[in-house]
């Protein structure tokens, strides 16, 4: 699984959203909004999909729609995951 730390989720995010944009990582703007490049809501659906399948978190179906850009999606999921592992850590401890 990928790590909660904030670059690995951003590369994480470029790398599948321009998988299903069929452009190279490197070609995307992650402070342009996504609908920009032709992203779809069908496709949205998909990556907040892959988002939940990838850091085993739920979110909300309008995740895309609400954080429109990358460097933004990649904050919030940053700030889910850590608080994910933070509150598994402190399970962990009580058992």
């Amino acid at each position: 699984m990928t790590t909660a730390g904030s670059r690995d989720v951003h590369t994480w995010l470029t790398e599948r959203v321009a998988t299903y944009l069929r452009r190279s990582p490197q070609d995307i703007d992650t402070s342009v909004p996504l609908a920009d490049y032709g992203l779809d809501s069908l496709t949205a659906l998909a990556v907040t999909a892959d988002i939940e399948d990838e850091f085993e978190v739920t979110v909300d179906d309008a995740l895309t729609w609400d954080h429109p850009t990358i460097d933004a999606l990649a904050a919030v999921l940053a700030d889910l995951v850590g608080e994910q592992a933070g509150a598994e850590l402190a399970s962990e401890k009580k058992a």
